[in-house]
């Protein structure tokens, strides 16, 4: 009778350790697959804010961007986005804060096929705006 309880006993604990081990494995596997989608993740932002990113490839399309007097760089960027010129606000948010440009209002003709820097040079300067005020008689 003790030799069945021992087989038992053995039995239940090759199972427990293959239970154990399965599980570890994946635990590990998910921990694996999860640290390797957030490199994918800060690599694509990386690339967003520092690289020649655009969302088509030329000819692309226009789209008429109006930024209003006062219109934060979060707003801006966030219409930029609604008219899929820019992938994500938030890379672009942090493009215009790191390197200091100074986003003006006025009304920009921008192309889905235009990088970040390209956009940037379009409506920080006053000349692109395809409406201009006309001056005071």
């Amino acid at each position: 009778m003790a030799q069945k309880n021992d087989g038992a006993k053995i039995a239940i604990d090759v199972i427990g350790f293959i239970l154990h081990l399965l599980l570890n494995i994946i635990f590990y596997a998910v921990v694996i697959f999860a640290i390797y989608k957030v490199g994918i993740t800060a690599k694509d932002f990386c690339y967003q804010v520092f690289g020649a990113y655009t969302m088509d490839a030329a000819p692309g399309i226009n789209a008429e961007i109006t930024i209003e007097d006062g219109a934060s760089t979060m707003e801006v960027a966030a219409a930029l986005e609604q008219y899929r010129l820019i992938p994500n606000r938030y890379s672009f948010y942090l493009k215009v804060q790191l390197m200091g440009y100074k986003i003006l209002a006025g009304t920009y003709i921008l192309n889905t096929s235009m990088t970040y820097d390209e956009i940037l040079n379009q409506i920080t300067n006053y000349a692109n705006s395809i409406v201009q005020e006309l001056p005071e008689a």
